[in-house]
């Protein structure tokens, strides 16, 4: 209980800086839950998720609007219904629904944002994290955006989970004209003590 109220006095002295409002109690158990009750460590996670959602206009927005509307109809990223053996939350975002020149980096992450938000409010998928399929198959170069699939990775690296029970774990099936680009995103997006292991079907690191 003090750790929280610790971790509430130090985020609502940043949030009068911007006159938003204060953090609610609820919230504050997440980001500490995330980081083991460490009030450190959780508001350094509180301070980049903010940080992203700011530079990526993804704080406020309204999915029963356009253009966000239509980005959740194409069903180009998805939480499954299932999860995985651990109990972990599986998303999926496939790259052959994607087409640049229809949808902007803000719009489609704001998509992301607002299904991965709704994900993250169970406590299940808050402790055992989540894997993120980055579905390349039968997608071709134009359906490719490097400085989104950056984005995205980034984003990943700002959930609220239990990255110290479980590392978010990120799965790609990749064709192989395709396969240079993406590693070239990874090595740019993911921490430098990551090993990536190839398999038959794609990549997959953690």
């Amino acid at each position: 209980e003090m750790a929280t109220k610790n971790f509430i006095d130090m985020v609502n002295r940043l949030r009068r800086r911007r006159s938003a409002g204060p953090v609610s109690w609820a919230t504050a158990v997440k980001f500490l839950a995330a980081r083991k009750f460490d009030v450190n460590r959780a508001l350094a996670l509180y301070e980049q998720h903010e940080a992203t959602r700011h530079r990526e206009g993804l704080v406020r927005f309204d999915p029963s609007r356009e253009p966000l509307k239509s980005e959740l109809d194409t069903g180009k990223f998805t939480i499954l219904p299932t999860r995985d053996a651990t109990g972990a939350a599986i998303a999926v975002f496939t790259a052959r629904m994607h087409h640049p020149q229809m949808s902007t980096h803000q719009t489609t992450l704001q998509g992301v944002v607002y299904q991965l938000d709704v994900a993250l409010e169970s406590v299940d998928t808050q402790r055992c994290g989540l894997v993120f399929i980055y579905d390349m198959s039968d997608s071709k170069y134009s359906n490719f955006d490097y400085d989104l699939s950056q984005k995205i990775l980034t984003l990943l690296k700002s959930l609220i989970i239990d990255t110290e029970s479980r590392s978010v774990v990120r799965k790609a099936s990749i064709g192989d004209d395709i396969l240079p680009f993406f590693i070239g995103c990874v090595n740019h997006a993911v921490m430098t003590n990551r090993e990536i292991t190839f398999l038959n079907n794609g990549c997959y690191w953690m």
